[in-house]
C-alpha cells in the first residue's frame, strides 16, 4: 500500500499519536505527580527490567549514558530509584524501583488510563480491543528484526533486590505497566519522554 501524504504514513501517524498522547499526559501529570515525565517514563521501563545494568538501560532508552546518569542521581536522591553493585562483577551497578516509585507509578496509570479513554473515544469496545491486538502485531513484527540488548532479560538472581527486605523476587502487579496503559510519549527520539512496554510479546 503506497501513501503519498506524509500524515498519513503509518510512521508519522504512530509517532503523532504518542506524541499526543504524551502531551495530554502531561497536562494531566503536572497537577498529580511530583515527578517529570521523563522520569515516569524510567520507572516505567525500569518496571518491567528489575536488575537492568545502567549501560543497557541507557540503549534501551536510546538516550546519553551522561544524561541518564543525572537523571538516576536525581531520582535516587527522591527515593525512587536503588543501585546495587551486581553480585558477579561489582563494577556493574544493577537498578531498581523502590516502593515508593511504584506508588507513583500507580498514579501515572491512572492518568495513563484517562489518556486512553479519551484517545479511543468514539471507538466501541470491540474496535478498542482490535486495535490493540493489531498494534501488539505491528510491535512483534519489528522486535523480530530490531536487535535488543543482550542484558535485557536479567537472570533471576540478579533481580533481586538486596535492598528488599524480603529478599525475594516478586511480580508486583502495581509495577506491572502495559503498553496499552502507559503508552505516553513526545516522539521516537526525544530520549526520556514517555512511556512504553519492554516486556517480550
Amino acid at each position: 500500500m503506497k501513501v503519498t501524504d506524509s500524515a498519513q504514513r503509518f510512521g508519522f501517524l504512530v509517532a503523532d499519536i504518542q506524541r499526543l498522547f504524551g502531551r495530554r499526559f502531561e497536562q494531566f501529570a503536572q497537577r498529580t505527580l511530583p515527578m517529570t515525565r521523563a522520569q515516569c517514563r524510567l520507572l516505567a521501563y525500569l518496571s518491567v527490567n528489575r536488575g537492568v545494568s545502567q549501560t543497557v538501560l541507557a540503549d534501551i532508552l536510546e538516550t546519553p549514558p551522561q544524561t541518564l546518569a543525572r537523571t538516576l542521581e536525581r531520582m535516587e536522591e527522591a527515593g525512587w530509584v536503588r543501585r546495587r553493585a551486581d553480585a558477579r562483577d561489582p563494577r556493574i551497578e544493577r537498578l531498581f524501583v523502590t516502593r515508593a516509585a511504584v506508588a507513583q507509578l500507580q498514579i501515572a496509570r491512572k492518568l495513563s488510563d484517562d489518556v486512553r479513554d479519551e484517545a479511543l473515544h468514539g471507538l466501541t469496545a470491540f474496535e478498542a480491543v482490535q486495535l490493540t491486538q493489531l498494534l501488539q502485531k505491528v510491535r512483534r513484527n519489528l522486535n523480530n528484526v530490531v536487535p535488543t540488548p543482550l542484558d535485557t532479560v536479567v537472570p533471576a538472581m540478579l533481580r533481586r533486590d538486596p535492598g528488599d527486605a524480603s529478599g525475594a523476587t516478586r511480580t508486583n502487579d502495581s509495577a506491572d505497566v502495559t503498553s496499552t496503559r502507559l503508552d505516553a510519549a513526545e516522539s521516537t527520539d526525544d530520549g526520556l519522554s514517555g512511556f512504553t512496554d519492554l516486556r517480550p510479546q
